[in-house]
């Protein structure tokens, strides 16, 4: 990153400097720090006001074509321009060149403060949801994945760091606590967070409300269950957690301008199958990038039953902040049974019972299904089927073509989901190479 001097950009008129000013280019607004410490975008009327208040004349001289004021307008926009002004995540406030692209951050974030002290009700909240009504084995696992993502996450924003890093998937009944964790996690992080679901399921093109934000918000409610925008989804999470380096900030009505983005995006899910069908298929190409944890009901260390009460909960947990980044950052270190040097820092971990519950709702477990619906009485006579995916296809949709339908959504559908099924239940699927055609065999269920 090369920052902007005040020496290239600064400029005035005769031996009067003003303060630097910029000129956004892309929405045609002069760009000035207030009083208070924030930016204003000003229209040309305006900012001549502006530059009047500092003692510059807006009138010409005698025998002068322009005025100190024009002078310096003119300035500004030859040398001061920037293609984009506005928060960007995992930056502070300040010019800056990107990509061949001159922005102005307008905000700081606001990282937390890391200091030695008690966090026993934040502890209490974190063991309560994922580790005190689990299998001892998987609670542990569960606590020491969700510290360890906090602790690479953190350590990477602090750092100016790219560092990859899963999605946090939190799944659990309603009123547990898993949206709880959410708003710390952004309190954590730099207290900026921003709903991605618009964009994610593309329903709008338009992103500058994401890189005002380093915490990106999913919840289930909010996203569809139809299996081409669960695919969406899935590269939507590629995209903005583990491959992103630079993106593309589009905002209305203006050219949009690549940036690097610093992201970190979670989503909560109630954890019955309708809600969990929101989340893409754990498929090879998306499985290790999602961290699947459950989320369960426990007693909150404090009352929480009238709104004041749940205020102050809400202010001790966020006082207590600081204490646990303290913990992460310089006293605890992720178990070696649940770190992965290579890629993420901490081990991507699926919660038992819920990836056999998402497993369960992928299209190949329902191909699987209905493969044993329509040749049912070929497999239960111990016949194997031997088809091309396109004449299987042809026998699924003869047999329940609305099922077929709504499980088909695409040309190669049927053979990309055999392939994953061969790989998944070898003992079920397996392909067959002839000199004529790719050929799927169906055993019967042993």
């Amino acid at each position: 990153m090369k920052k902007i001097t005040e020496e290239t950009l600064a400029a005035g008129a005769g031996d009067t400097a003003p303060p630097v000013d910029y000129y956004d280019s892309n929405a045609s607004k002069f760009l000035v720090l207030n009083t208070a410490g924030r930016w204003l975008a000003l229209s040309l009327a305006d900012y001549k006001r502006h530059l009047r208040s500092r003692g510059l004349n807006v009138r010409p001289d005698a025998g002068e074509l322009l005025s100190e004021a024009d002078e310096v307008i003119l300035e500004v926009q030859n040398h001061r321009d920037v293609a984009f002004h506005g928060p960007i995540c995992g930056r502070n406030a300040g010019p800056l060149i990107e990509n061949g692209s001159r922005v102005l951050v307008t905000e700081d974030m606001k990282l937390p403060d890391s200091a030695l002290g008690n966090w026993s009700t934040l502890r209490a909240v974190f063991e309560g949801l994922f580790l005190l009504s689990e299998d001892p084995h998987i609670g542990e696992t569960q606590l020491y994945t969700v510290y360890g993502w906090i602790k690479s996450t953190v350590e990477a924003l602090r750092a100016g760091k790219q560092q990859q890093q899963q999605v946090l998937a939190m799944c659990g009944a309603a009123g547990c606590g898993k949206s709880l964790i959410q708003h710390l996690l952004t309190d954590m992080l730099a207290g900026r967070s921003a709903k991605a679901e618009r964009y994610f399921s593309g329903k709008t093109p338009f992103n500058a409300d994401l890189f005002a934000a380093e915490h990106l918000i999913l919840e289930d409610e909010h996203c569809s269950t139809r299996i081409i925008d669960r695919l969406r989804l899935g590269a939507s999470f590629k995209q903005h957690c583990v491959g992103v380096t630079t993106a593309s900030l589009h905002t209305k009505h203006k050219t949009a301008v690549n940036l690097p983005a610093w992201w970190r995006v979670s989503i909560t899910l109630n954890d019955d199958p309708e809600a969990m069908m929101v989340l893409p298929p754990l498929d090879e190409h998306v499985a290790d990038k999602i961290i699947l944890l459950r989320a369960r009901h426990f007693k909150f260390p404090m009352p929480v039953t009238t709104n004041a009460e749940r205020s102050a909960f809400r202010e001790q947990l966020a006082q207590e902040i600081p204490a646990f980044l303290y913990f992460l950052l310089h006293e605890w270190e992720i178990p070696q049974h649940c770190a992965d040097p290579r890629r993420y820092n901490v081990a991507t971990f699926h919660h038992p019972s819920l990836a056999e519950a998402l497993e369960s709702l992928s299209p190949e477990a329902e191909l699987l299904n209905l493969l044993d619906r329509t040749f049912a009485d070929e497999l239960e006579s111990g016949q194997c089927i031997e088809m091309t995916a396109r004449k299987i296809e042809d026998h699924l949709r003869a047999h329940d073509w609305r099922r077929a339908d709504k499980l088909f959504k695409h040309l190669p559908a049927c053979g990309t989901y055999l392939g994953r099924l061969s790989r998944k239940r070898p003992d079920r699927v397996q392909p067959k190479r002839t000199n004529k055609a790719r050929l799927w065999i169906i055993s019967p269920e042993e």
